[in-house]
């Protein structure tokens, strides 16, 4: 009898064990979008940046480990849609599957010009006629008054936010358009001796992600709530100052 008890306690402790420890491994796919200081590729640490800090917290939070992939915004979209990644990120397109969580990212898309070439910019109708560089969607994204002001000839839309810097460096391009934070950082980091003008042309959008599984999003915005609370959100992006 002793002997019996003995062994159906061990086999609920090791079916305990292997529950807890399922759930606490179970991996989360994450496709995010390439771009510093939102997410990015370190030598030494994968990937990081602010985007990857926060879902990578709130996936420890769920029991989960998240696996990131670095991808471009089209393919982010098509490989998401596809069913490829439970979870995309920044996620301001358009999916028949997925739930969108509650918006995080203080994204704010702007107009960048050389200071030394003296650009007077300021609304979306200054743009046009000037040659500009922009990320892949943006005039989907961007809407239809920056659409109606712009033409082929004049707007270039290519992935490596570095290339689109890099023409706007060597006075390839009058304009290149981009979320403000990281069209700055980048410039910081390969031209510290440039100096931008930043024109605010554009609406401010916060965005979230977008989450294959219902009860996972719901369980993220609820993390996501919490992290606001405690001022941990905030944490995370002064660590990226």
């Amino acid at each position: 009898m002793c002997i019996f008890k003995i062994c159906k306690r061990l086999t609920v402790f090791f079916l305990l064990f292997v529950s807890i420890n399922a759930n606490a491994q179970k991996p989360l796919s994450v496709a995010v979008n390439v771009g510093p200081p939102w997410a990015y590729y370190d030598d030494e640490r994968g990937v990081v940046g602010i985007d990857v800090d926060i879902i990578n917290s709130i996936s420890e939070r769920l029991g989960y480990q998240a696996e990131f992939h670095l991808l471009v915004y089209n393919r982010l979209i098509e490989d998401f849609r596809n069913g490829k990644y439970d979870i995309a990120s920044p996620a301001a397109f358009d999916s028949d599957i997925g739930y969108l969580t509650s918006a995080y990212l203080p994204f704010e898309d702007v107009a960048v010009t050389l200071r030394s070439r003296s650009f007077q910019i300021d609304t979306i109708n200054d743009l046009e006629g000037k040659s500009i560089v922009a990320y892949q969607t943006a005039r989907d994204v961007l809407g239809s008054d920056f659409a109606g002001i712009i033409t082929d000839d004049h707007c270039l839309e290519i992935a490596d936010r570095e290339a689109q810097l890099k023409l706007l460096a060597n006075n390839r391009t009058d304009v290149v358009i981009g979320e403000r934070r990281l069209l700055t950082y980048i410039m910081k980091q390969y031209y510290p001796d440039m100096k931008l003008a930043v024109h605010p042309v554009f609406e401010a959008r916060p965005y979230g992600a977008i989450i294959k599984d219902e009860a996972i999003r719901d369980a993220f915005d609820r993390e996501l709530q919490k992290m606001e609370a405690t001022g941990e959100l905030d944490r995370i992006f002064n660590r990226w100052h």
